[in-house]
């Protein structure tokens, strides 16, 4: 009777065991299949033009954007734009009309109470001359500038960053540095190389961004922003045939979690 009753008790344990395992696979399955396939907002395609949701209270705390003309070796302290800071930044310049010389700024010294805390190289990362400046009103038309650094807050601190425009071709791409306020530093993210946001989420905190594309296809990022740090969350793929349209979405690992073709018979409205 004793060994009965051991025995009974290892069979319920052992089926008790194995329907929580295949519980849990049910619930592994579940979750991967109902991963959250984000609704990208429509992509309005004007030029720096950026949608907002519910970023009042973000963008009232937040100085106006601007961008600086560069010149020569110039020095501007940010404490006149944002009194939370007292920060300088000196902007190292060398302008010859050959290769690779004619970039303008090369570098960016970040200083602090008289001293360089961090430096910015940009030799490496700007790919773009100097332009002339083309506006006869300016009192420096015709000379070599710089115009294109912008100061910008980027991942929603209402903090500057700073914004660079370092490639152009079909399309221009910008670098980024995003504020480090512990340590009042601006630190490269590279993984923003391709970064060109059109809409801001605040209140969840997700970036979207238009990567690129042609009039039969297109590839949109969504980016969600988790200690002031940026990271990428999530793609999407469109590509329109003359029969079909396809869609396909992969999270942060690059694997696919929803892939969808709609034909033309489907998509009249």
């Amino acid at each position: 009777m004793r060994y009965l009753s051991i025995l009974i008790l290892f069979l319920s344990f052992f089926l008790f065991s194995k329907n929580s395992d295949n519980y849990n696979l049910q619930q592994d399955e579940k979750e991967e299949k109902n991963k959250k396939v984000l609704d990208f907002p429509v992509y309005a395609n004007f030029w720096d033009s950026i949608g907002f949701f519910e970023c009042n209270d973000i963008l009232l705390n937040t100085p106006k954007s601007f961008n600086f003309e560069i010149y020569e070796d110039t020095i501007i302290d940010l404490h006149q734009f944002d009194n939370r800071i007292d920060i300088k930044l000196k902007f190292n310049w060398l302008y010859k009309k050959i290769r690779p010389n004619n970039k303008g700024v090369t570098s960016i010294n970040v200083i602090e109470n008289q001293k360089i805390i961090s430096s910015i190289e940009l030799n490496e990362i700007i790919g773009l001359e100097a332009f002339r400046q083309d506006n006869p009103k300016s009192r420096r038309y015709d000379e070599a500038v710089r115009d294109d650094i912008y100061m910008v807050d980027v991942n929603l601190d209402s903090y500057f960053d700073i914004k660079m425009r370092t490639q152009c071709g079909q399309a221009c791409w910008y670098s980024y540095w995003i504020f480090n306020k512990k340590n009042n530093t601006f630190e490269r993210n590279e993984s923003l190389d391709s970064f060109r946001p059109y809409y801001y989420d605040c209140k969840n905190q997700i970036i979207y961004s238009y990567e690129g594309g042609s009039a039969w296809n297109s590839n949109f990022l969504a980016y969600k922003i988790i200690n002031n740090q940026i990271h990428f969350l999530q793609s999407r793929y469109y590509e329109r045939g003359e029969e079909y349209s396809l869609f396909i979405y992969r999270d942060a690992n690059e694997a696919i979690i929803s892939s969808d073709t709609i034909f033309n018979k489907e998509q009249k409205n």
